[in-house]
């Protein structure tokens, strides 16, 4: 099962909006984070994963449409890992996108991948001028890690306020952090004091 990209995405969801007005649901937004060698997403990225699919399945239950959106190509620091399997490149969208549609439950068709950014502020522009705006996506809600939330937060904040505003208002976002399991300790300092 593959996730929802590109033209499918429009049609998929253009259908569902209200008059050209905002979608009538919530998107979890995953920005990227890692793979490890073998391509899977790096274990605090997993972290957000499985806080952005028990979202997903809460707004499901209580009835709400609910999508999930992973993020990222990759990063320009190092190169790309190579699915063992196809001995193709694996984004990291993509990654994360495979684990929860195979390992977490969301259902194939509420799954986005965006893989064209390659850092926290190409995560929040791109999704904004190619997708949220073209879509009609206005109530977002990000999830990441304790290390990098200040600095994702401060990004997606001053990107979706930018003007000009989309026709069908303001987006309205929400912040959900969770922790940093699996980031070394030394690690772990790098990245906080890097932020």
């Amino acid at each position: 099962a593959a996730a929802v990209t590109g033209g499918v995405l429009w049609s998929y969801y253009s259908d569902q909006r209200l008059g050209g007005g905002a979608w009538q649901g919530v998107v979890v937004v995953v920005p990227g984070g890692g793979l490890d060698a073998e391509g899977r997403p790096s274990r605090w990225v997993q972290e957000r994963l499985t806080k952005a699919a028990a979202i997903y399945a809460e707004r499901r239950k209580a009835g709400e449409r609910c999508i999930v959106a992973t993020l990222s190509g990759g990063t320009p620091h190092k190169p790309m890992p190579v699915d063992p399997r196809s001995g193709f490149q694996v984004f990291e969208a993509e990654a994360g996108a495979r684990q929860l549609i195979r390992e977490l439950g969301v259902a194939p068709e509420d799954v986005f991948e965006e893989n064209w950014s390659l850092d926290t502020i190409a995560n929040a522009y791109i999704l904004r001028t190619v997708h949220t705006d073209a879509a009609g996506w206005r109530r977002l809600i990000v999830v990441n890690n304790e290390f990098h939330m200040p600095r994702t937060r401060l990004i997606f904040e001053k990107v979706f306020t930018l003007s000009p505003q989309p026709s069908f208002g303001p987006y309205e976002l929400e912040f959900v952090e969770v922790g940093n399991e699996g980031v070394e300790p030394e690690a772990l300092k790098a990245r906080t004091e890097r932020e």
